[in-house]
């Protein structure tokens, strides 16, 4: 109760679970992509032309959304 006021306690405080949300979201996302790699290769092969362009089509999309192209 006494750190209630404490603006150093608050914005480390907020530091602290800011870093621990993004270790979660790495860990998360690196997860999901072992998934993706992990379901691409069930793809049988006559389909690989199919998935490499689609993902293509995600990462423009993805390029041209955040302004890298």
């Amino acid at each position: 109760m006494y750190n209630i006021w404490n603006y150093n306690y608050i914005q480390q405080y907020a530091q602290q679970q800011y870093h621990q949300n993004q270790v979660f979201q790495v860990a998360d996302t690196a997860r999901k992509l072992q998934d993706f790699l992990d379901s691409a290769d069930k793809v049988d092969p006559q389909y690989k032309e199919a998935l490499t362009a689609e993902c293509c089509a995600i990462l423009l999309n993805y390029a041209k959304k955040h302004g890298i192209i």
